[in-house]
């Protein structure tokens, strides 16, 4: 798993079926419900993430199962191979089967796929234009679709799925100019429960190669 795709885990539900229902519930405005989602993650944030890849250029799929906590600018994500910590635009990615620390910076356009950016930062790098009603999993749901605000931006578009109940996101499409498609669904979510600042800190093992990347 990348950096870029990496830093796209933040946070997404269950895939199911989708029944539109806008004639049966009152849809904010576009604007209005980016702006409840964006305040909505000033909180730490904990939850369970599936992570699905599809493109046109290969066959199948490419599927990847972890965890994300994240509080503001800095976040950790952990899967099978890899722990990634970061903070601002800057990530620590250490791969133990490699036994291997990678730091690096992130540019202005990865910084939007940074969970810290991504989730309190729409409004800089995506325009809201349609929201919608759907039950997705039987849980009532506002979708909401997104456009990068640059025209040279890699992501295309971005739909977000916001749990009514709370205006919690719990899934999320993007398609990037390579027709990529990715797929972030999040269970267990739990929302403002402490996290201690070690949480974001990362001290490589001993006899771990480090490789400073940074700018």
């Amino acid at each position: 798993m990348n950096l870029q795709i990496a830093l796209l885990i933040c946070n997404f539900l269950f895939i199911g079926s989708i029944i539109p229902l806008t004639a049966f519930a009152q849809v904010p405005s576009p604007s209005s419900l980016l702006q409840q989602v964006t305040s909505r993650y000033q909180d730490p944030i904990v939850a369970s993430f599936v992570h699905t890849s599809t493109s046109e250029y290969w066959e199948g799929s490419q599927s990847v199962t972890g965890s994300i906590q994240l509080h503001q600018n800095q976040y950790r994500i952990e899967t099978l191979t890899e722990i990634i910590t970061g903070i601002d635009n800057e990530a620590w990615i250490y791969r133990p089967q490699e036994n291997q620390v990678l730091i690096t910076t992130i540019d202005a356009e990865g910084l939007a796929y940074s969970p810290g950016t991504l989730l309190r930062s729409y409004e800089e790098f995506f325009d809201a234009r349609t929201s919608d009603y759907e039950i997705l999993n039987g849980i009532p749901h506002f979708r909401l679709e997104l456009y990068p605000t640059q025209t040279d931006f890699s992501i295309s578009t971005l739909t977000l799925w916001i749990r009514e109940s709370d205006r919690m996101i719990t899934k999320m499409v993007t398609m990037n100019q390579s027709s990529t498609r990715t797929e972030i669904t999040l269970s267990n979510i739990l929302v403002g429960i402490a996290l201690p600042p070690e949480t974001f800190e990362f001290s490589p093992p001993e006899g771990v190669e480090v490789i400073d990347l940074r700018s």
